[in-house]
């Protein structure tokens, strides 16, 4: 045998079974002397091994990824309070079923509908101004400017005839200067207060100025929001889910002050469906696929076996603490069931453990059978039958390997000098030293063909679970 011709594949194989195939040249070689001798068969040679074999395959699979996640909610709220206060009622208990707008807890109103009403009070006067001055003078205001103003046209017209008469009593000398000039005073008096009542009776016509009418608006309406203020505020005051869930912590009770932020209950919507958090490792982020659907597994659930939709996938890892895995969100629709008394709950709730299969695309992979791997600690190898001479017999090959999945009784081969056809040891592997003879046996039970591992619908393979 040429056994250091074969040993030169020392150079050509992977590093990690260097050694393995190392060793079993040396012992080939009868690097142990006579001890090595004494145990061939006769003529100082070893006996030819006997082999059973199987040929490498290339066939269509679909990986799959199995990986455990957690049940969450699809969105969970800690409702806080709204304003300052003390407690008055605390109307919910953890488990309960809320609905959307339901009350969770009241703060104490009696202040603050002391205000409100006060604040409506003061409304109800200003709406009130604004009416009386857009309404005008009333009739009675009218009648008496007019009454005024027609008094003092008679005043101006009787003051007038006496400062004329007078004027003709000082023109014949039989008035005096001082009786004339207190006519003249009279006189002119008399026209000015016509003139005011004029005025006045003129400005009752027209009613209030539209200036004034403009602030007593502006005072009405900026009363108006303060009310909606108040009771905005007090609104504030009782507290109420934001959405369908269920109550997951009670953060208060009857009683206690809460502070504006301060926690009243957290409600996780858990009632039509859940989110399954499962993280993926970078290599297997091929298999998964938005939108599509996969199988879900949860154990102790009411019904275990569930069908999710994949949501998407979080572009970020928590690769600061050396994880290189990405978490994939899963939808989950979920049922209600009877629960004690007259409350229902969820079959599915928060912090369950699931596992989730995610099915990958289809693709072509050369497939090795079980059987053909040793594995040893410098990795994993199989033997290809290499042909001998016409006179000759086969040799058996170690071909170094990175094998992956298994797929029924096979696996797929990654990296190696394999090729679709070879034929590979399937049983007496373990016995066999580098290039050693052998003799290939007749095996009814050989690995199945291609044609065999495939289901009659022609399905590519599964993965084994």
């Amino acid at each position: 045998m040429r056994i250091v011709e074969h040993c030169t594949l020392l150079k050509i194989v992977r590093p990690a079974a260097a050694a393995f195939l190392a060793a079993a040249c040396c012992t080939a070689a009868g690097c142990n002397g006579p001890a090595s001798e004494a145990s061939g068969a006769p003529g100082g040679g070893r006996p030819p091994a006997q082999v059973r074999v199987a040929p490498v395959v290339q066939q269509d699979v679909q990986p799959e990824v199995i990986v455990v996640g957690t049940v969450v909610a699809r969105r969970t709220s800690v409702v806080a309070s709204g304003a300052d206060g003390q407690v008055d009622q605390f109307l919910v208990r953890e488990g309960d079923v809320v609905e959307e707008g339901q009350e969770l807890s009241i703060l104490r109103m009696v202040t603050t509908n002391l205000g409100i009403a006060e604040a409506e009070q003061v409304l109800a006067e200003r709406q009130h101004e604004l009416e009386e001055l857009e309404a005008g003078s009333r009739v009675e205001e009218r009648a008496e400017a007019i009454a005024r103003m027609e008094a003092a046209k008679v005043a101006r017209d009787v003051a007038a005839r006496k400062l004329e008469r007078m004027e003709n009593l000082a023109e014949k000398g039989a008035a005096n200067q001082d009786d004339l000039d207190d006519a003249r005073e009279r006189a002119e008096a008399a026209v000015k207060l016509f003139e005011a009542a004029e005025a006045q009776w003129e400005m009752v016509e027209a009613g209030p100025r539209d200036e004034v009418i403009a602030v007593a608006r502006a005072r009405r309406d900026g009363q108006r929001e303060h009310v909606e203020f108040l009771k905005a505020e007090k609104n504030k005051r009782t507290t109420v889910a934001p959405f369908a869930g269920v109550v997951v912590d009670e953060g208060t009770e009857r009683g206690q002050w809460l502070s504006k932020g301060d926690p009243v209950a957290t409600i996780s919507d858990l009632l039509e469906e859940v989110h399954v958090i499962a993280n993926v490792d970078q290599r297997e982020l091929g298999n998964v696929q938005i939108g599509r659907k996969v199988q879900v597994v949860i154990e102790g659930a009411p019904q275990q076996e569930w069908e999710g939709t994949v949501l998407s996938i979080v572009p970020r890892s928590e690769w600061q603490s050396g994880s290189r895995a990405f978490p994939v969100k899963v939808a989950v629709p979920n049922r209600m069931v009877e629960g004690s008394g007259d409350r229902s709950i969820p079959m599915l709730t928060e912090g369950m453990l699931a596992r989730v299969t995610f099915t990958g695309p289809k693709r072509n992979a050369v497939l090795v059978p079980k059987d053909a791997v040793i594995r040893s600690e410098s990795g994993s190898l199989v033997y290809a039958v290499v042909p001998g001479d016409s006179s000759a017999l086969p040799k058996a090959r170690p071909v170094p390997i990175v094998d992956g999945p298994g797929y029924g009784p096979f696996v797929e081969l990654l990296e190696g000098e394999l090729q679709p056809g070879t034929q590979v040891v399937v049983e007496g592997g373990e016995r066999l030293q580098p290039f050693a003879e052998i003799v290939i046996q007749d095996d009814p039970e050989q690995a199945e063909s291609p044609s065999e591992t495939s289901d009659a619908s022609g399905e590519p393979l599964a993965p084994d679970e």
